[in-house]
């Protein structure tokens, strides 16, 4: 089937420690076939397919989302609902069947291509069970937040599940370890409390039952003797299993898979099973990335360091001033990030004072992707050169990309790399999002300061960061 613009989805395998790349399309195949859905109607197995491109689009670090840690990939082979068998295992599960329910479920995904689940224009978390046995669940019942879109809905759909009632026995043992919880032990003069089975027993000062009640009965201590034939009123109880009756299957979030497989055979279509289940939201085509614009929807702010008349900038031996470089460097680096197709706010433009705490101000109402300040190094010893970048400690996203650029302008013999380092910079500390303070160049050493001053230099400065950011989100 035709490939879905050649998006790919980076997938860690947490059983065979590895990573591995597959198409959008054929991870949605997969995903599908591994659930137990085989013999859905058409039209509930395209809501399964939508639900899960919204899944894999809310995740991909491609489309800005936040992947998992594993070596940057963007999902595992086991994210709750969308597990991901291995091809071997679902061809073992279909065995003579594989072809067919291939095909099967390859029209469905096809036949959604691109469709995905919003709400204000950005991809829902779509959650799924078997069955809800009724009605499902508000967001906050199961988790801490009151999502929207995961609203109650009632459902009369699910009837003929096989997981509408069922029951369960297991010992008092089981039962109690599961829960982790103890009760106290069962003696001839004490049993635990039962409401509705036994309960409300009267004892004399020597532990023998005067009067119980056991169901609907009150009944003398003799008389549960001579009926039981047990030997004295001296007596005690202790439940051995129980039996354990439910209703539906899951966590009751999101879409009933029964009750969806139920609305398609009464004629429902996709689009109207899935707004059934999840409130208020709009079925969309995702915007698929254009190459040409690898950073289309990222959004960046560059901050030239220092700035204005009373400037405490560094001053370089050939009379330098570090406020010009920076801001000739940021200029440069916000016309090549937009080409890219990023949107870029820079916090000053020209020669003016803007306080640390504007800067701060200007980056956390737009909260970016990430906040770049630009500057250049200075020492008292005129040998020390080369790039290093500031980062605040714990922030991981930073440290990364911080690699990733100081990678790409070290590959050139005229750049040093000296690492990427810790520190409690007011920026560093005060910027909500992912910051990187860039010490391109130290302006005391008079080579670098030569370099510095060099345009085609600052063009390559500005390209290899712009590269480094690509890389990051995948796009190299």
């Amino acid at each position: 089937m035709e490939k879905n613009n050649s998006l790919k989805v980076q997938i860690y395998n947490i059983d065979e420690n590895n990573r591995t790349e597959k198409f959008m399309e054929d991870v949605i195949e997969e995903i599908l076939m591994s659930l137990d859905i085989s013999f859905f109607h058409m039209e509930a197995l395209k809501a399964h397919a939508i639900i899960i491109r919204t899944y894999l689009v809310r995740k991909m670090r491609i489309f800005g989302g936040m992947g998992v840690e594993y070596e940057r990939c963007d999902i595992t082979n086991r994210e709750g609902e969308y597990v991901l068998k291995s091809l071997e295992e679902i061809k073992f599960k279909y065995n003579e069947e594989y072809d067919n329910v291939k095909e099967t479920i390859s029209y469905a995904v096809k036949s959604t291509k691109n469709k995905i689940i919003t709400m204000n224009n950005n991809p829902i978390y779509p959650r799924f069970h078997e069955t809800c046995g009724g009605a499902t669940e508000n967001s906050e019942i199961v988790g801490n937040h009151r999502i929207m879109y995961l609203r109650k809905v009632l459902c009369e759909y699910c009837t003929e599940s096989p997981y509408y009632e069922e029951w369960r026995e297991m010992s008092t043992g089981e039962f109690l370890e599961k829960l982790q919880i103890s009760i106290d032990k069962s003696t001839p003069t004490s049993g635990p409390h039962m409401e509705g089975i036994i309960y409300d027993a009267k004892r004399d000062e020597t532990g023998r039952i005067k009067s119980i009640k056991i169901g609907d009965k009150e009944l003398k201590g003799i008389e549960v003797v001579e009926k039981l034939g047990i030997n004295s009123t001296r007596f005690g109880w202790q439940p051995i299993k129980f039996k354990i009756y439910t209703r539906g299957k899951g966590h009751g979030l999101g879409l009933c898979q029964y009750g969806a497989n139920k609305m398609a055979t009464l004629g429902k279509n996709y689009e109207e099973i899935i707004k059934y289940y999840f409130t208020g939201i709009k079925i969309k085509d995702i915007e698929i990335p254009n190459e040409e614009k690898p950073l289309h929807n990222r959004v960046i702010v560059i901050d030239p360091g220092h700035g204005g008349e009373s400037s405490e900038d560094n001053v370089g031996i050939l009379g330098t001033r570090e406020k010009d470089i920076n801001l000739s460097i940021g200029m440069k680096l916000k016309k090549q990030l937009e080409q890219l197709g990023a949107k870029v706010i820079i916090t000053r433009e020209k020669d003016e004072y803007v306080s640390l705490s504007r800067r701060a101000n200007i980056s956390n109402e737009i909260m970016p992707d990430f906040f770049l300040s630009i500057h250049q190094n200075s020492f008292r010893n005129s040998n020390v050169c080369g790039s290093e970048i500031y980062i605040y400690r714990g922030d991981e996203e930073s440290a990364t990309l911080a690699e990733l650029i100081l990678k790409k302008l070290s590959a050139s013999k005229e750049v040093v790399s000296r690492g990427v380092k810790i520190a409690d910079f007011f920026l560093l500390r005060e910027v909500r999002s992912s910051a990187l303070q860039i010490e391109v160049g130290f302006i005391t050493n008079e080579e670098e300061e030569k370099r510095l001053l060099n345009e085609e230099f600052q063009n390559t400065i500005g390209m290899n960061i712009s590269r480094a950011m690509v890389e990051y989100y995948n796009y190299n």
